[in-house]
């Protein structure tokens, strides 16, 4: 006698749950725009945090004054996320995910002002397994990057004012914050 609503009610939960089911992940193929908008990201914080004179000697020089370092960026986003590799000095080489803010700018997750610990998901390769590394390296899209040693003061201002867009402060500005919260996706 009671087993006919129990099989109701449990029916019922089943379907209201499907109901409320998060939809399934999208995923989409990164622009060319969009890998632009990392690269710029990548070098506007490395100008807000100073560490340009950190890439001495870390890459080749194309002409006196700049280094040029390769990036590796996966091909697609997965619910607008993405994942970059690149070599980030004093730290290494750092694995970071990103996504875009509702002004098209990359928004790299994870700060270097709070270290790149190995329990997070934004961190250094050397915590990770090589081999799986290398095959993302040689899955996912090759760009570069230049930093320039002494970069025009107008390009470290436009940077800041663009980590300002992107995070809420600038590093030149703003006292270092290891706890900072990202803002939400847009």
């Amino acid at each position: 006698m009671l087993l006919r609503p129990t099989l109701f009610a449990v029916f019922f939960c089943l379907f209201a749950a499907a109901g409320f089911a998060q939809q399934p992940r999208r995923n989409t193929t990164l622009s060319g725009s969009q890998v632009q908008a990392v690269i710029l990201g990548v070098q506007d914080e490395i100008y807000d945090f100073g560490y340009q004179k950190q890439f001495y000697e870390v890459g080749p020089e194309p002409a006196r004054g700049v280094t040029r370092v390769p990036l590796y960026i996966q091909p697609g986003l997965k619910d607008g996320e993405g994942t970059v590799i690149y070599k980030l000095m004093p730290y290494g080489e750092v694995i970071r995910n990103f996504h875009f803010n509702k002004d098209g700018l990359a928004v790299l997750e994870g700060a270097p002002d709070g270290g790149f610990r190995p329990t997070q998901p934004n961190t250094l390769t050397l915590y990770m397994d090589d081999d799986e590394i290398c095959r993302w390296k040689h899955k996912w899209v090759r760009q570069h990057f230049d930093i320039l040693d002494t970069p025009p003061a107008e390009r470290v201002r436009d940077a800041s004012e663009r980590q300002k867009q992107r995070i809420g402060y600038s590093a030149r500005e703003a006292p270092p914050k290891t706890d900072r919260k990202f803002p939400p996706h847009n």
